[in-house]
């Protein structure tokens, strides 16, 4: 490697005198370059303005490529096929042409992006394998949060908001003659978002809304309706029912995986720089 690193900054060094050396090595990570003109490149695509911090991002995506080919972990031309059709029927490319217009101008070739593609098809193998595959949610932790969560509250609630003090109190006599809260806050209410529904914004638990309307909300019975005064105007907010909380376990385990798969995988990407092998030179 040594060797390697020499006869290259030989060659960098033995340009014409007046040319412009443009490229050197940036890092070598497991025995592999990563070449200043890639973090550039990386930086540019990535939306980075700190190079040193996409030079850490490179070397960190070097490690995991070579950890998962050192451990026999293949990618099929198939499958990096497959993933450049799901990535041009995702951002709308109709065709290869169209694909490589677009890569020209980012100064890639086609062949750069299948590269790209099967470096992320590698990792994404290597974690899933050495990662994913180790994750188990104990039943019990969802359980505990279950029994948190059961039984607690929830209300649907409607609510129509005015800055006009005339519109709010107008409101409040059509709700008291038996209109509708639904119809009443179609024709009143300044909120086009809750308008066309009604009024209505959902289920909600306690603190969910702002102060003045979460108080609002829990201080009336369902099927009631209260009107409260803010800074910015005037809501009324209406109570249509009142339910018991229940458990999602399956949203809490996908929670709670999430959890554990972001600290395994730090836990493991952390592993493999320690035992990585890596020189920067930037």
């Amino acid at each position: 490697m040594r060797l390697l690193i020499l006869l290259l900054l030989f060659l960098l060094g033995s340009v014409p005198a007046g040319a412009k050396v443009v490229d050197y090595i940036a890092a070598v990570v497991n025995g592999r370059p990563i070449l200043y003109s890639e973090v550039v490149s990386y930086a540019k695509e990535n939306g980075i303005s700190n190079l040193k911090l996409a030079l850490d991002k490179l070397i960190e995506k070097e490690i995991l490529v070579t950890q998962a080919e050192s451990e026999g972990i293949k990618v099929s031309d198939a499958e990096v096929d497959a993933a450049l059709k799901d990535f041009m029927k995702r951002n709308g490319i109709e065709n290869q042409e169209q694909l490589e217009e677009l890569l020209e101008r980012e100064g890639l070739t086609l062949n750069d992006l299948k590269e790209r593609i099967r470096e992320q098809l590698l990792i994404a193998k290597l974690i899933a394998r050495e990662v994913k595959s180790k994750i188990s949610v104990p039943q019990g932790k969802v359980d505990l949060i279950c029994q948190k969560e059961e039984g607690k509250p929830v209300r649907d609630v409607y609510y129509l908001f005015t800055k006009s003090r005339s519109l709010a109190e107008k409101a409040m006599e059509l709700l008291s003659s038996g209109v509708p809260f639904e119809k009443v806050a179609k024709e009143l209410s300044e909120d086009s978002e809750t308008a066309v529904k009604g009024g209505h914004i959902g289920k909600v638990a306690p603190g969910m809304l702002i102060k003045l309307l979460d108080r609002a909300v829990w201080s009336i019975k369902p099927g009631s309706y209260k009107l409260v005064r803010t800074e910015d105007g005037f809501y009324i907010v209406y109570v249509k029912s009142e339910e018991k909380g229940h458990c999602n376990r399956e949203k809490i385990e996908q929670r709670l995986y999430m959890v554990e798969f972001q600290r395994a995988l730090k836990n493991y990407v952390d592993r493999l720089k320690r035992e990585a092998s890596v020189k920067v030179y930037m």
